[in-house]
């Protein structure tokens, strides 16, 4: 008997000392209301820290350092609302792991417990002990409200946080209220991080790296409050059909999987009888089975995919009106009445967008035509968010099905956000935000990703597309704006209107000309002072304007006289220009001082001029080249004869071009004439009997003929058609344009076409590079739109 009692005695013991064992819960003692919490399985000075650091200036709210004050065990670190808007921190963690150095100024004591105070950078920082459990605050009150019990398990819904508190296992994870995201300071945040529509909390597991940022996030739904996020709830997850019409230059992308059944359930309490009835009987929504909204620039687009159904085409063809095409796509006047969309898919209604596109079975929807137009030539040129392959290697860890999906670029992200948290903008590419429902729970996972610098996307992208009102009569042309270094476009349409547009396609100005222009515009700098003028001739005039289009010289040609166009030479690049106007009989060089230039010697030309004359500088000596309907001549700047050609060349109005010091030329039987500078002529016969187009610099020569391209002696056959001549940029591309197809081609020098070539275009296209090292090519596309591509 008595070594039975000993034995229960032992027990007894043994079961007291495991619970006076069991492990505190910081949790426990956070006071009421909190609005987001920061647990911490251990302090180390790598990430954690960092991270700490980061949120708190993210949300403007200034910390001691974690990791020199706790060190090695948990940490609960919980952000409260004292005052009016304004936020206070408590740190909880065991008391042995504190590390406070400073000195105790007084303590008090508080329903049974010591409230110490300690003054850190002249500010007062008050902390205590309870169970085990130190925990410290600037704010006298909440340390107060965790010694009278009052903590935050006695409000009901906490009981969700309490929940997902104890499955949370990752060594950072951050508990966010559906009322924390008014403290994100920045706008974009502010929104990514709003839960209030989903859940009352949510918990994410941080997993943190020098390439990556990987929020896992997991919440719970209440059927008691209907939220919006309950219209997704029992919706299958499902693959993205709408990313093939996303352009890589979005700022915001999001998609959701759509059942019309089951959203009807889900609302048929929220809705009046006649209501329902209207939204129930929408035979076209039973057909999507998902809704997404793009945005790019300021203006949204929607997009309805639809399930592989001739119900989309039958009622499309019954119910739009067709007002015009582009690039094969028909666009459609969109009626109001197509879709009964009731208050909970406000966000997606198309009730105040006026242009609909079909792309597949992908319906979209806009308020203005210039936006379908961008869709349709993105997706033409396959730049678009399912081809990008920065976008698929940052969507790699992501779930391929999803209930909701939102992608943030991060190029139109506010630079200061970056530079808060000292990340390099440009080393990001995406935000993505995943959300998937399984019962009553929610997953969300957002990732940020670094992109490896060897990632490349298949090819050009669509910087712009502008349309301006009468057809373009001179291809766009880029420019330099000297103040802000970006690059610029000049063009002309065929009402005689010069447009100056930014690298974004706004018009900064139109002027009147009243004639068109002939040959080329040149930029110069007249007065020396670092401000350029456009210079150019037109039919009736030779002008000179300033940056902002206004007149700064206008010389008026003799109405009698056939105008050829304008050379301009900078002889000793010093700024004193010529400028040579040529008229069909006649030329005439006047100086910057728009004066006569003494001493050129015009009466060298001594037949009709077919060609503007072309200046090149040959080491110290210059040349002026001369083509006429008998002769080509070649002279010094004085107009003087520099190099006598003994032959009769049948070269009238073909061009001639500068070749590895030599003059190159084709005449009119085939033949490739080179002249050196002592005047020798060599002639090569080329190898096709169609007429050869021709273009050459110094490195370089290319000639087009039938369906064959040569670059540098390297052929490339084409599709036989209408061809321009062939132009060359710099020594690294080579361009030709179909105009039966309206196809422009890009090579490089070894012949290789760039990535994603042809493009569409109807025009001989001009190439530039940007301050960035963005490469940027402009075209005309339709009779009366300028299209700019860019791409790495």
């Amino acid at each position: 008997m008595r070594r039975t009692l000993i034995f229960f005695l032992v027990l007894f013991l043994i079961n007291c000392d495991n619970s006076l064992k069991k492990e505190v819960n910081l949790i426990d003692f956070v006071p009421t209301n909190p609005l987001f919490l920061l647990k911490f399985q251990s302090i180390k000075k790598t990430n954690t820290e960092k991270f700490n650091k980061n949120f708190n200036l993210l949300i403007n709210y200034k910390t001691d350092s974690i990791s020199r004050r706790f060190s090695g065990y948990p940490l609960l670190i919980s952000y409260h609302k004292i005052g009016k808007n304004k936020l206070q921190s408590i740190i909880f963690s065991k008391k042995q792991n504190s590390v406070f150095s400073k000195k105790v100024l007084d303590s008090i004591e508080y329903n049974g417990f010591i409230i110490k105070r300690r003054q850190v950078n002249n500010i007062d920082h008050f902390s205590s002990e309870k169970n085990g459990v130190y925990f410290e605050s600037i704010s006298k009150l909440l340390i107060e409200n965790t010694l009278r019990n009052s903590n935050h398990m006695s409000v009901e819904k906490s009981t969700d946080l309490k929940r997902l508190y104890d499955i949370s296992n990752s060594n950072m994870t951050i508990f966010i209220s559906e009322n924390f995201s008014q403290y994100f300071k920045n706008t974009n945040l502010n929104k990514i991080f709003n839960i209030s529509q989903i859940t009352d909390w949510m918990q994410f597991d941080i997993e943190l790296n020098n390439n990556s940022m990987v929020l896992n996030g997991l919440g719970i739904i209440r059927d008691s409050i209907f939220k919006k996020i309950n219209i997704l709830k029992n919706t299958n997850p499902s693959i993205s059909n709408i990313n093939k019409v996303v352009p890589i230059n979005f700022k915001y992308y999001e998609r959701s999987a759509y059942e019309h059944d089951k959203y009807i359930r889900i609302v048929k309490n929220e809705k009046t009888i006649d209501e329902l009835k209207k939204v129930s009987n929408d035979s076209l929504l039973y057909e999507v089975n998902e809704i997404g909204s793009i945005l790019i620039g300021t203006e949204p687009i929607l997009c309805y995919s639809f399930k592989k159904n001739p119900l989309l085409y039958d009622k499309i063809l019954k119910n739009l009106n067709f007002e015009n095409e582009y690039r094969n796509f028909k666009i459609y006047k969109f009626p109001k009445n197509l879709f009964n969309i009731n208050k909970h898919l406000n966000k997606y209604s198309p009730l105040k967008l006026n242009y609909v596109t079909i792309i597949g079975n992908i319906m979209v929807l806009s308020e203005n035509k210039k936006s379908l137009e961008n869709i349709i030539l993105n997706f033409n040129n396959k730049s678009t968010l399912e081809k990008s392959a920065k976008f698929a290697e940052a969507n790699n860890n992501i779930p391929e099905k999803s209930n909701q999906l939102r992608v943030y670029n991060l190029e139109y992200f506010e630079s200061k956000l970056f530079d808060e948290i000292k990340i390099k903008k440009e080393d990001y590419n995406f935000w993505i935000s995943h959300f998937l429902i399984d019962k009553n729970f929610i997953y969300k996972t957002h990732s940020i990703t670094k992109i490896k610098e060897q990632t490349e996307e298949p090819g050009p992208k669509i910087l712009f597309n502008t349309k301006i009102n009468n057809d373009i009569y001179l291809e766009p042309k880029w420019v330099k704006n000297y103040v802000t270094k970006e690059k610029e476009l000049v063009l002309q349409d065929n009402k005689n209107i010069f447009y100056l547009l930014s690298n974004k396609g706004e018009i900064i100005w139109e002027k009147d000309l009243r004639s068109k222009i002939i040959g080329d515009v040149f930029q110069i700098d007249l007065y020396k002072n670092g401000r350029l003028q456009y210079v150019f001739n037109t039919e009736s005039s030779f002008i000179i304007l300033d940056k902002n289009g206004k007149e700064v010289k206008k010389i008026d040609h003799k109405s009698n006289v056939k105008v050829l166009g304008l050379s301009v030479f900078d002889y000793d690049k010093n700024k004193n220009y010529r400028f040579l106007i040529c008229y069909d009989k006649s030329i005439k060089m006047l100086n910057s001082k728009m004066k006569i230039v003494k001493g050129f010697n015009k009466k060298t030309i001594k037949h009709k001029i077919t060609n503007s004359p072309k200046h090149f500088r040959i080491g110290s000596k210059d040349f002026l080249v001369t083509n006429t309907d008998k002769k080509l001549y070649i002279t010094d700047r004085r107009g003087n004869i520099r190099i006598k050609t003994t032959e009769n060349l049948k070269v009238s109005g073909n061009e001639i071009f500068l070749n590895d010091n030599s003059f190159l030329i084709v005449d009119d039987d085939n033949n490739l004439i080179k002249i050196d500078l002592e005047g020798k002529i060599s002639k090569k016969p080329l190898p096709l009997e169609s007429k050869y187009l021709i273009s050459a610099n110094q490195n370089n020569k290319v000639y087009f003929s039938e369906n064959t391209f040569t670059i540098n002696n390297k052929n490339v056959i084409m599709k036989y058609g209408n061809y321009s001549e062939p132009k060359i940029f710099g020594d690294d591309f080579f361009q030709i344009t179909n105009f039966d197809e309206n196809k422009i081609y890009l090579f490089k020098s070894d012949g290789v076409t760039v990535s994603s070539f042809p493009l569409f275009g109807s025009s001989k296209a001009d190439f530039t590079i940007d301050k960035d090292n963005k490469k940027m090519i402009a075209v005309i596309g339709e009779k009366n739109e300028i299209l700019v591509y860019y791409f790495d």
